[in-house]
């Protein structure tokens, strides 16, 4: 037998990731928010765990997410299964289905509001469709879709047809494409459900480097569609790759992305990258992380509470216009170019934050910078601090 938090099961021959608790312990905690949040003469939660393999998450959502909430566990299963024993401990809450996970979603929709659910777990695999797509026929209005995608190469730009296939996108090689990929799948899920004529927005978005997977918990607002406003978070990103600067290219102006350069094209600048759409907006909902966050305190998640406090930073950087992160090694060449030698990250962040700027670090890439300030304006301001006499500022010529 295995355990994991409150949860006691076998895998029975089954895959299972014990790396991926904390992307379990994401779920719970999200379930709890939203939980939390209902008034207290609410109806139960339903949740639908839609490909619940050992039914892991379906005993931690049961147990301690929501304790009053129902679940419905789907598995396309056949012979001797783990799953029905292993939910056994909550089979009073608990339903138990053996069908293709679209079925689900669609029994949902024809079913009306009474059959759809307030959180569904989609843990699907590749670049996370059907799922990301057909998912949302079994949301209700408000009610939480926690997605993933495991196609990394993908996203990376190793498989071009699988993009566009998966995520109708371009998607490029370069140090920050791991963001790319959480952000190519939340763009997806938005313009998805804004096709079935429903708006989302995304809670948090998380890479899971052991697993090489993404997952994104998408909020499904109470609105008849998305306003015209909320697809400005639908961009393209331009990237130098020569300098390794980024910049945004609204999806109307493709053809001027290297005039869009942050200070203007390069008369020796190659062509720039450019990939997406992709969502540029705030990954994260700064309230929501942080509620989340509070929740893992409690429980003593010290891994989970720190990985939510780096959300939260993330969120306000993005707030603040950050885009992508650059990895330090794109920052200390753009530094070196004009003679300056990489401070220690943390001070880098305090010059940015007085200069003005967003600034954190990234839970994707240790080695990760996310700020508002082109890499033009970075080396401005570690020149300034310079100027000012700031002894901090290592010059390259004095370590000579």
């Amino acid at each position: 037998m295995l355990t994991e938090r409150a949860a006691t099961f076998s895998a029975g021959g089954l895959f299972f990731r014990p790396a991926s608790r904390i992307v379990r312990d994401l779920g719970v905690l999200a379930l709890s928010v939203l939980a939390t949040s209902r008034p207290s003469d609410a109806p139960p939660l339903r949740v639908l765990d839609a490909m619940a393999g050992t039914g892991v998450r379906s005993l931690r959502y049961s147990l301690e997410g929501d304790p009053t909430c129902s679940i419905h566990a789907n598995e396309l299963m056949s012979g001797d299964h783990p799953l029905r024993q292993n939910l056994e401990p909550i089979s009073s809450r608990c339903d138990v289905t053996a069908d293709d996970a679209v079925d689900v979603y669609m029994k949902a929709r024809l079913g009306g509001a009474d059959a759809m659910y307030d959180f569904v777990d989609a843990d699907g695999f590749g670049t996370g469709q059907p799922h990301v797509a057909e998912a949302w026929w079994a949301v209700r209005n408000g009610g939480l879709l926690y997605l993933c995608g495991t196609d990394s190469c993908t996203t990376a730009g190793q498989n071009p047809f699988k993009a566009v296939a998966g995520y109708a996108a371009v998607a490029q090689y370069f140090p920050a494409c791991n963001e790319q990929g959480v952000r190519l799948l939340i763009g997806t899920a938005f313009r998805e459900a804004a096709a079935r004529n429903l708006h989302a927005e995304p809670l948090f978005g998380y890479f899971h480097r052991p697993s090489s997977t993404m997952r994104v918990m998408m909020r499904l607002k109470k609105a008849k569609r998305p306003p015209a406003h909320a697809f400005d978070a639908l961009t393209h990103v331009a990237r130098c790759p020569a300098s390794a600067e980024l910049w945004r290219v609204p999806s109307g102006e493709l053809g001027a992305a290297a005039a869009l350069r942050p200070g203007g094209a390069a008369a020796d600048a190659p062509p720039p990258q450019v990939f997406g759409p992709l969502w540029d907006g705030p990954m994260h909902d700064v309230s929501f992380v942080r509620a989340m966050r509070r929740d893992a305190e409690a429980r003593g998640w010290d891994d989970a509470a720190d990985l939510l406090g780096a959300m939260a930073a993330e969120a306000e950087a993005d707030a603040g216009g950050a885009l992508l992160f650059h990895h330090l090694g794109d920052v200390q060449r753009a530094l070196a170019a004009e003679g300056f030698v990489l401070p220690p990250r943390s001070l880098l962040l305090a010059w940015l934050h007085a200069a003005g700027f967003s600034a954190a670090p990234s839970h994707i890439e240790g080695k990760g910078l996310k700020t508002s300030a082109s890499l033009a304006e970075l080396v401005a301001v570690v020149a300034a601090r310079r100027d000012r006499g700031d002894e901090s500022v290592e010059l390259a010529s004095e370590l000579v």
